[in-house]
């Protein structure tokens, strides 16, 4: 794996920010979406990157929520 994707999970009242551990932005962004249910728009906004993933101590196919401040 060379990155993952940031993805966001977005509704009227905010948004939720995700770091997943998969290079291709569909596979992360249904990922978000089988943990989350429906009715929020989940988007992939960018590129994770594999220094990020290591830190944080995601393997393939994980993921972690972010804290939004």
């Amino acid at each position: 794996m060379k990155h993952g994707r940031i993805v966001r999970a977005s509704e009227r009242k905010g948004y939720t920010t995700f770091i997943v551990a998969e290079e291709d932005a569909a596979k992360a962004e249904a990922l978000i979406r089988t943990v989350i249910g429906p009715g929020l728009v989940v988007q992939s906004i960018g590129r994770a990157s594999l220094k990020l993933l290591e830190a944080i101590g995601l393997s393939a196919g994980e993921y972690k929520k972010t804290e939004n401040y």
